[in-house]
């Protein structure tokens, strides 16, 4: 976990001569924890490892359809001992890269595409798209490599109009990353959130993170609620939460283990807040993660 406990890095990209947004294919998974003001878009074809994004950690999918907004600090580890035992494996994934001005400081402003500006804002905390929506944008996808210049640009227009007009998605993150990394306060409750990401599967004190924004305790209360809007044992809750579903769709961990291995030290609050937060009890989301893998090996089987 030291890798996104500590500041992200910035990653300065640069576009080809002959287009304003970059469009290729990443073979990459071990890039640095870093952020850029670019938008980000990608589809996961194949990879195995574990995506960090914002605060936010979670196992990469095949076929995972992401849009990171501009500055949301990010990066895609690879699962080493699975590509030691398969060396011949490799990972890849289409992204594309934009800056929100790209086309004009405020045209996304104007009134036929304020909805893909409401789309950009959503992307600030991380978004995940599933279904239809998934597999209409793959197909483009898979087209759009082919593409440079204007072309490239229209499709893209309407890559976004899908996703923008679509609610099939789920934010990556409970609360909004703090981007703002020069100002003082950003860097503080920053500090907050890679603490938590690096920490929260052993036990964290309120007076540890406290120290972290030079707070007492009542004052980091107060200071944390006012930047999240929930206090900070609901947001390290929702963390551990989040990682408990990851290791319940493997579906290797019984519930006990995972409730010691997401850091939390009793079972019955354990299921309490899973119950809370996801609306099943840690059995019931586990079966059915289950079952939807079931009817996906059927349906592809056919």
């Amino acid at each position: 976990m030291s890798l996104v406990s500590s500041k992200p890095s910035f990653l300065k990209i640069i576009p080809p001569i002959q287009n304003s947004i970059v469009i290729k294919t990443d073979r990459a998974l071990e890039t640095p924890w870093h952020f850029h003001p670019e938008v980000e878009l990608l589809y996961c074809l194949r990879g195995k490892g574990t995506d960090f994004v914002g605060n936010n950690i979670s196992s990469i999918e095949e076929g995972e359809l992401l849009l990171f907004g501009k500055n949301l600090p990010h990066t895609r580890l690879s699962d080493k001992e699975y590509y030691q035992a398969n060396p011949d494996e490799t990972p890849e994934a289409i992204v594309i890269q934009f800056r929100e001005d790209f086309l004009g400081e405020k045209f996304f402003e104007v009134k036929e595409f304020a909805h893909i500006n409401k789309l950009l804002e959503r992307a600030s905390r991380g978004l995940r798209f599933s279904g239809i929506t998934r597999e209409r944008v793959a197909s483009r996808l898979m087209r759009i490599r082919e593409l440079n210049g204007l072309p490239s640009i229209l499709e893209l227009l309407y890559v976004l109009d899908i996703l923008a007009c679509t609610e099939e998605y789920a934010f990556i993150n409970p609360v909004e990353y703090v981007v703002k990394t020069h100002e003082k306060s950003s860097t503080k409750i920053n500090q907050v959130y890679q603490y938590t990401i690096g920490h929260f599967r052993e036990p964290i004190s309120l007076d540890r993170v406290a120290s972290l924004t030079n707070h007492s305790r009542s004052a980091f209360c107060r200071y944390f609620k006012a930047h999240t809007r929930k206090s900070y044992f609901q947001y390290l809750t929702e963390i551990r939460i989040a990682y408990a579903c990851e290791l319940l769709r493997e579906g290797n961990h019984d519930v006990t283990r995972v409730c010691f291995s997401c850091g939390f030290n009793n079972l019955s609050n354990f299921n309490k807040q899973f119950k809370k937060v996801v609306r099943y009890t840690p059995s019931e989301y586990r079966q059915m993660s289950m079952r939807k893998v079931t009817r996906a090996s059927l349906a592809d089987a056919h």
